[in-house]
C-alpha cells in the first residue's frame, strides 16, 4: 500500500466562498500543521487560504486533521 505524505494546506485546498472572516488566516505554501495550529487555537473549523495577499481557498479543520491520522466524528 503507498502511502503519500502531505505537507502544505494546498494539498487539501477548497475552494474559497468568502462568507468567512479573512482573519486569522494561513498561506498557501503554509504546513498543514500551521493550519491545524492557527484552528485550534482560535476555535474556528474553516479558515481562509491567502496567496500573493489574496485569498484563494479555504481549508477545514476536519480535512486537517485526516491528513494526519485523526478521524473527527
Amino acid at each position: 500500500m503507498h502511502t503519500r505524505t502531505l505537507n502544505s494546506v494546498r494539498e487539501i485546498l477548497l475552494p474559497f466562498t468568502g462568507q468567512l472572516p479573512l482573519e486569522p488566516s494561513v498561506r498557501l505554501n503554509d504546513q498543514i500543521t500551521t493550519a491545524i495550529e492557527v484552528m485550534v487555537k482560535h476555535n474556528l473549523h474553516i479558515i481562509p487560504v491567502f496567496w500573493n495577499m489574496r485569498p484563494v481557498g479555504q481549508v477545514r479543520l476536519k480535512d486537517a486533521f485526516a491528513i494526519v491520522g485523526i478521524r473527527i466524528p
